[in-house]
C-alpha cells in the first residue's frame, strides 16, 4: 500500500506541470557519452519500438531486485534490470544489501503474511506445528 500510495502522490503532483508520460516502457540501457549519462535506451511493451530518451539529468529508480529469488513477493518487473545497466555502464551501485526480504512470505507460493496479521494477534507455525 505504501508504493501505491507515493505513486498516487507522485502522479497527482506531475499533473501540475507540463509533462510527457510514457506508460508501459521497459527501459534497456544508458545512454552514456563518456562517463556522463544522458538518457536511456527503452523499449515500447506495447508496439515492440525501440526509442532513445535524451535527457541532461537522469534519475534511476529501478524498483529493486527481489524477483531474482526463487521465492519472493516482490511486483514480476523487480528483476535487476536497472542494476545491470549501471554495472554495464561501469557506474557506481550504491547499498546492495539493502534487499527488502519478507521472512514472512510463504516459500514456493509466492504471497506475503503481512506484519499486520501479527500485529491482530496472529502467529506462524512450521511444518511441525511448532510456533516461530
Amino acid at each position: 500500500r505504501t508504493g501505491h500510495s507515493m505513486l498516487h502522490t507522485l502522479y497527482g503532483q506531475s499533473l501540475r506541470y507540463n509533462c510527457n508520460y510514457f506508460i508501459e516502457y521497459f527501459a534497456l540501457d544508458l545512454l552514456m557519452e563518456g562517463e556522463e549519462c544522458r538518457g536511456v535506451i527503452a523499449l515500447c511493451l506495447e508496439d515492440g519500438t525501440i526509442h532513445r530518451f535524451r535527457a541532461k539529468n537522469t534519475v534511476l529508480a529501478t524498483g529493486g531486485f527481489g524477483r531474482i529469488y526463487f521465492s519472493a513477493t516482490s511486483a514480476h518487473v523487480c528483476t535487476g534490470d536497472g542494476t545491470a545497466m549501471i554495472s554495464r555502464a561501469d557506474l557506481y551501485n550504491q547499498d546492495l544489501e539493502f534487499v527488502q526480504f519478507h521472512p514472512t512470505g510463504i516459500y514456493g507460493a509466492g504471497c506475503l503474511i503481512t506484519e499486520g496479521c501479527r500485529g491482530e494477534g496472529g502467529f506462524l507455525i512450521n511444518s511441525q506445528g511448532e510456533r516461530f
